[in-house]
């Protein structure tokens, strides 16, 4: 299931990819988690290269329920329902490793204005 989508206080539209979380933005918006099945369907996975001395190498793949989700996504993007789709780090940095091109998609990461209060910016995201 998709989650909601929710307006922040600019008319951007967004929801929450695979986060079981909820992301509080600067403007009192929160964009809710999703359940924790979702969420462990959606994971990326994580390949760990681990050297002699204990450094470790990540890497990251994205399965076929992650694609299938992005599909669904990118529907709503097409159809202006939806402005951005937040998704983890390791997704967007498994997308721009294969060659994905993130700048003509809504797939994002949050870009944390306030740290310490867990605030989420209303007006830039990562790429």
């Amino acid at each position: 299931m998709i989650s909601p989508i929710i307006t922040l206080s600019n008319d951007k539209k967004v929801i929450n990819f695979s986060s079981p979380h909820d992301f509080h933005f600067v403007d009192g918006t929160i964009l809710p988690r999703i359940s924790d099945e979702d969420a462990e369907r959606l994971k990326v996975t994580f390949i760990e290269n681990v050297h002699d001395n204990g450094d470790v190498e990540l890497s990251f793949t994205l399965g076929p329920e992650v694609h299938t989700r992005m599909m669904e996504c990118k529907t709503l993007w097409d159809n202006d329902l939806v402005d951005v789709v937040y998704c983890p780090l390791p997704m967007i940095t498994a997308l721009k490793e294969s060659g994905y091109d993130l700048k003509n998609s809504p797939f994002r990461a949050i870009r944390v204005e306030d740290r310490i209060k867990k605030l989420v910016s209303i007006d830039k995201q990562c790429i």
